[in-house]
This record gives C-alpha cells, structure tokens and sequence, in this order.
C-alpha cells in the first residue's frame, strides 16, 4: 500500500512539474516572440531589408489607430505565402490610420492623409516607392491648425481639404442654415479658399484644371429639401466660385479626374460630364453596357489612375456586388469590365496603389471567409500573387520588399 501511494505521489509531483515546464516554455516561447519585434522610433526611420535571399517579401502595414487600442504602428514582414518573419513597431504619434493618392503625372510618389482620431494636424505624408521612405511635410502658411481632411487630388499642383477654416480656425457652424465652413487649399501655391455655407466639400478628389480648382459640393438639407449645387469651380487668383449642375439629371456630382485636356464629373445616375478647356460640357454615359449599378462612384478607394488616360476602377450593385474594369479617359470615356477568374463579386475590394517601378498593382479582398492581398500585373491584369492575411479592414498598405 505505501509503495502505492509512493507511486502516486510521484507521479502527481512529476505531472506538477511537467505543468510547469510547459507553462515556462510557453512564456518563453511568447518572450522570445516578442523579442523579434524590432522597435523604431520615428516611421521616417524606417528602412527595413529582405531577409530571405531570393524569394519574395512584402511589408503589411497596420497603422497606428487608439479607437481599437493600438498604440503604435505594427508592421509584418512576411513572406509570399503570407508567413510573418519578422516584425516591426513603430513609435510615432504624429503617424497613423492612412489613406493613399497617386496621381499619373507623378506615379513614383503617394500623397498621404491620416484618419482614426479627432486630432487637426497641419501636416501630411508623403511615400517614395523608389526609395522606399515615408517623409512628413509640414504645411506652415496657416494661422491655424487646420488640419488635413484628405489630398485626394489631380493637376501639377498639390491640393488638400481642410477640417476647418484657414480664416477663423473654426468650423464657424450656423444652426439656423445648418451650415458649416472648411477651406481648400493649394499648398503649391499657397492658397486657400473657404467654402461658403451649404456648399461643404464632398470626399472626392480636387480637380486642378485650367485656372480653377474644381470641388463636388455636398450640399444641405434645408427646411427638409436636399439642396446640392453639384461642384464648385472656384479663382483662388480672385476668391470666387461658382457652381454648376449640369443637366440636373444627377443628384449627387464627384470630379474624379482632370489632365491638360479634359476635367472629368461623375454623376450618380453614371453619366460622365467632360469638361474641355473652355469649360463646355459634354454628356456620356461609360457604364451604359453593364447592369445599372447603386454605386458609380465609391469614396474608400475605389479607383486608381495608371497612366494618364486608364484607371483601374470599381462599381457596385446591391444584386450582382463589386465590378471591377479599365475606365478610359478621353473625349468619351469608356468602361471594360475584368473578367477574371480570381475576382469574385461577393468580395468587397479596395485598390491601394501601382508599384511603377515593379510594375504591380495592389488591392485588398475581403470575403466572409478570406482575406487577401491581391497583386496583379499591370500589363494584362493577371494575378501575380495572393497572400493571406488577418485584419483587412486594419490593413491600409503593402510593399514589396527591394532586393
């Protein structure tokens, strides 16, 4: 009977014990998890390398957003079938959630806005895909901290939405309209110009185009009517605007391209409305051959310029989902759908940005059951990659690593 109870309790200590090397492996094995976090103070200190020789790695970027209690910025280097090998924290409070421009006259470069707290910045960034850098651009000519809305722009200039006005550093909001002023500016220029009450600008790119800046008005409610006067064309060389609806048979107005030629506005009955330089309009219709969509125009990124006349562009409908094709610009502008098998049109797709320099294009697919990055080709469109990854609606960049 002792040897019995000799045995069992050796064998509750040795069960004890064995608990407890796994519990100390664990944490070791968390602790040393930890220790391949390299920390960097500064995201303009950056400059990660390859680590894997010959194959492929990419940098996912989960910035830095307090709403869902991350402090700093998280960066996973992983590999091409989305293996983390090493990771990155970035300590930086003046960089955060992110949205991304590129513009076809200056493809080498992304213009940067940050989101995901209530902080007026009169700051911006910008990226270098060549170099592989990000750089903070100080925005001095203010009075006021103004902050910046976004910088989705077009034209040789550089053109941003404020969050409030650069005249009184306030919203100057007015109950009885129901009205509220900001201000868009030309940091090339440095100019600015504040909107007047019931005609706020729209997330939509600012269209630099001839002598004007040209704006989608969101419009008010007044006395229960929806009023929109559709864009603003405003003189920043006088100070003035004027506003244009062209055939009334749009609702709601987005300029969403300008070159040297045309300035392109887009309704949300998907009729396009090109300006030529005499600012005389035409009326066609790009999307006439697809099924009637709910969306022709979607503010998260739903379009990227490639060249100065082609744009990987997105549409949606409520029956048949995303729609992704080439929107071309020209004296009439048309619209080709995608038809590739990797797309799938109960996905949501968000088009981050083209690599001119590896010559790849990124996206974001999200399903009910998968995330993805998506790299295609941006001679033909074909997949060249897909890498799994976790927290998409997180996520807001990717690079692919230089050799």
């Amino acid at each position: 009977m002792k040897n019995k109870r000799a045995l069992f309790f050796t064998i509750i200590v040795l069960t004890v014990m064995s608990l407890l090397l796994v519990i100390l492996l664990s944490g070791t094995e968390k602790s040393n998890t930890q220790t391949k976090r390299s920390v960097i103070h500064g995201i303009e200190n950056f400059n990660p390398k390859s680590l894997k020789g010959d194959e492929k790695e990419y940098l996912l970027f989960y910035p830095r957003d307090s709403r869902n209690g991350q402090d700093n910025t998280i960066i996973k280097q992983v590999t091409e079938n989305g293996k983390v090998v090493q990771e990155y924290e970035i300590v930086d409070e003046s960089f955060r959630r992110m949205y991304m421009h590129q513009k076809p006259n200056n493809l080498n470069h992304l213009f940067i806005s940050l989101f995901g707290e209530a902080t007026i910045d009169n700051y911006y960034y910008t990226y270098d895909i060549y170099q592989q850098q990000f750089k903070k651009v100080d925005i001095p000519y203010f009075n006021y901290e103004v902050g910046v809305n976004h910088i989705k722009h077009y034209g040789e200039d550089v053109l941003f939405e404020t969050l409030v006005s650069h005249l009184t550093g306030d919203q100057n909001y007015n109950a009885e309209i129901n009205g509220f002023n900001v201000s868009i500016s030309n940091y090339s220029r440095k100019k600015s110009f504040e909107t007047e009450y019931g005609h706020a600008p729209k997330w939509s790119p600012l269209l630099k185009f001839q002598n004007k800046v040209i704006y989608g008005v969101a419009g008010q409610v007044k006395q229960g009517v929806y009023e929109n006067p559709g864009i603003g064309l405003i003189d920043l060389d006088e100070g003035i605007v004027d506003y244009e609806q062209f055939d009334g048979t749009a609702n709601e107005l987005y300029p969403i391209y300008s070159n040297k030629d045309h300035a392109y506005i887009l309704g949300n009955n998907g009729k396009m409305f090109v300006y030529d330089k005499n600012f005389r309009y035409k009326v066609n219709e790009p999307f006439a051959d697809i099924p009637p969509q709910d969306m022709y125009y979607i503010e998260s990124e739903g379009s990227l310029l490639l060249n100065e006349k082609e744009a990987l562009y997105s549409v949606y409908s409520e029956e048949n989902g995303f729609t992704l094709g080439i929107l071309t610009f020209d004296t009439d502008p048309t619209f080709k759908v995608l038809n590739k098998n990797y797309l799938n049109p109960k996905n949501n797709y968000e088009i981050l940005y083209l690599d001119p320099i590896i010559g790849n294009i990124y996206l974001l697919e999200a399903g009910e059951n998968e995330e993805n990055v998506l790299i295609i080709n941006d001679d033909n469109y074909e997949i060249e990659n897909k890498i799994p990854i976790e927290y998409s609606h997180l996520l807001d960049f990717i690079v692919e690593l230089k050799k």
